[in-house]
């Protein structure tokens, strides 16, 4: 991934807390031979104590990948949007640009056989997305939930190395920036307005 220093994100948390933020991400492993088109697979994906776990459909053979030797990236791609340069005091000067933030995973994926642990793993996703008093596993019926655990393949990939990159306008003065964020705003792009925010000084 290109990633220059300016756009770099140097604090673990904060990568951390966007994976969190934005979990549906793609997992991309590549293949046998220089000629194979890499396997991509979007899924939803978390991480716990350094280590990220999914699932996928076990008719996807994305997961016949997962020796635990074979790398793989996950990528995690949070707010973005288009850039106009008629933003900028001198659209003349200016060209198009997007600005967005996101993080990268890289490890080697293995597949998970402890059941304890899938059971933890399914729990946990859905807790996540349904909150406090929502859908769980265990309100489904044991018959059809074991049917449905046949049906895919969970995994776990420790954390070898991880990446962010925030792409918000840090190359532009702070005034310009700031009427960019503001423009943002004014379009509904929240979360990305936030995030330049934050880097101004």
């Amino acid at each position: 991934m290109f990633l220059p220093e300016v756009f770099r994100v140097t604090e673990s948390e904060g990568i951390f807390s966007d994976i969190e933020n934005n979990s549906f991400g793609l997992l991309i492993s590549a293949g046998d031979t220089p000629d194979d088109v890499p396997f991509t697979s979007p899924l939803p994906m978390m991480i716990d104590k350094g280590v990220l776990y999914g699932h996928l459909a076990r008719a996807n053979p994305h997961w016949r990948l997962f020796d635990g030797n074979r790398v793989a990236q996950a990528v995690f791609l949070g707010p973005h949007a288009y850039i106009s340069p008629t933003w900028y005091p001198d659209p003349s000067k200016s060209v198009p640009t997007w600005n967005y933030t996101l993080a990268r995973v890289i490890g080697r994926p293995k597949v998970l056989e402890d059941e304890e642990k899938i059971t933890w793993l399914m729990n946990a996703l859905s807790h996540k997305y349904e909150g406090d008093g929502g859908w769980a596993p265990d309100l489904t019926d044991p018959a059809f939930m074991a049917g449905m655990r046949r049906g895919i393949v969970a995994f776990h990939m420790t954390v070898d190395q991880i990446d962010g990159k925030a792409k918000l306008s840090q190359n532009k003065p702070q005034d310009v920036a700031q009427s960019v964020a503001d423009r943002l705003r004014d379009q509904g792009e929240i979360a990305l307005s936030d995030a330049m925010h934050k880097t101004f000084k």
